[in-house]
């Protein structure tokens, strides 16, 4: 028993602190979500569960607009699944690097993997069984979304009246926070002879950065900034 409670944590201070960055981007970004949530008529409770249940922005800020749409529970049931649709790719990417862990704990890692933890994962998760350690990593951008969410909610409204300039910022956090992720993956010296499977190549982070800059100038310059 020991031993698999040690099995359990070891690495899990090393996921938190690599969580640090993660948090920064989502504290503001949760905020923004607390708003968005208060001005469509949630309030902060409502706001914070669904950041506790649904766990997920780009799903979370789509059911806003389809609340106040008036949209049938069919849509904010399908819609959102669809959005989530590329969290299919995330698992069988990290699976080499989790290979002793067992079926709860894997639906545990499945509920925290977002797009960020997954880009972090993917290239800092120690090998063999890194549970602890993506437990930790989870556990901070998890805490930090739901933290952001509450503080959004209750207080958000008025700091959003008095400085009203805040608001720009609050939407590029998510934006900001990728480009902070991915600067040190592109910039570190790259490992082709990494597990099959397991991480992108430096080559291939770099192809893909320019890809979809390139993809998103152009939605944007065409006026489909949402596309982008």
């Amino acid at each position: 028993m020991r031993d698999r409670e040690t099995g359990l944590t070891r690495g899990l201070p090393g996921g938190l602190g690599a969580s640090v960055p993660i948090a920064v981007g989502y504290l503001p970004a949760g905020f923004a979500f607390g708003v968005a949530a208060r001005q469509a008529g949630l309030v902060p409770a409502e706001a914070t569960l669904m950041s506790l249940i649904v766990y997920s922005g780009s799903s979370q800020f789509a059911l806003l607009s389809l609340l106040a749409s008036g949209a049938s529970w069919a849509a904010m049931l399908i819609i959102p699944l669809v959005l989530s649709l590329r969290h299919l790719l995330y698992g069988p990417a990290l699976a080499p690097r989790l290979r002793e862990v067992g079926t709860w704990r894997a639906a545990v890692v499945a509920f925290g993997l977002d797009d960020e933890v997954f880009a972090v994962s993917a290239v800092k998760m120690p090998r063999g069984n890194g549970f602890g350690w993506i437990l930790g990593l989870e556990l901070g951008a998890y805490a930090s979304w739901a933290l952001g969410t509450l503080v959004g909610g209750v207080t958000g409204a008025a700091l959003i009246e008095g400085l009203p300039s805040l608001v720009p910022a609050f939407s590029f956090a998510l934006p900001a926070l990728f480009v902070a992720l991915l600067v040190p993956l592109v910039s570190s010296p790259g490992d082709d002879t990494t597990e099959r499977g397991a991480v992108l190549s430096t080559r291939s982070l770099k192809a893909a950065a320019v890809a979809s800059g390139a993809v998103a100038t152009l939605f944007g310059l065409t006026g489909l900034g949402n596309w982008g």
